[in-house]
C-alpha cells in the first residue's frame, strides 16, 4: 500500500481477521515498501486486536515483499513497537535478528496450578 496507519489496521483488520474466507479467523498485515530493504508494517493480530509488533508478522511480510520483487533479501521490518531484521533467503528460509524486551513481572499463584 501507499500508505498505512493504526487506523487503517483499526479499520480494516477486524473484517479481514473474521472474514468467512478464513473460519479459524487470520493475521492481518499492511504493507509498505519503504525501499528495496525496508519495509513498515500495521499488524491487526487474531484475537489480540491491534499489535505494535509481532515477528511472525514481520517473518510474513518480508517474504511476501521478497516474493513480489520488491525487496531484497536483507529487509528491516520498521513496526510501531520497533524494527526486527528479517533475512529472506533463496528458499524463503527465515532469519530473525532483533531485540529482546521486557514489558512485565508476573506471578502465578500456586493455586492456580491445582
Amino acid at each position: 500500500m501507499d500508505e498505512i496507519s493504526p487506523e487503517l489496521a483499526h479499520k480494516f483488520g477486524p473484517h479481514f481477521e473474521t472474514n468467512a474466507l478464513f473460519p479459524n479467523r487470520t493475521n492481518v498485515q499492511f504493507l509498505k515498501v519503504i525501499d528495496r530493504k525496508n519495509i513498515q508494517i500495521e499488524i491487526w493480530e487474531r484475537g489480540a486486536g491491534y499489535t505494535l509488533a509481532s515477528g511472525s508478522s514481520s517473518s510474513a511480510a518480508a517474504a511476501v515483499a521478497r516474493k513480489m520483487g520488491a525487496c531484497d533479501g536483507d529487509i528491516t521490518v520498521h513496526m510501531p513497537g520497533g524494527k526486527l531484521k528479517i533475512k529472506v533467503a533463496d528458499d524463503y528460509a527465515i532469519t530473525m535478528t532483533g531485540p529482546a524486551t521486557r514489558v512485565g513481572e508476573y506471578f502465578l499463584d500456586k493455586e492456580a496450578l491445582k
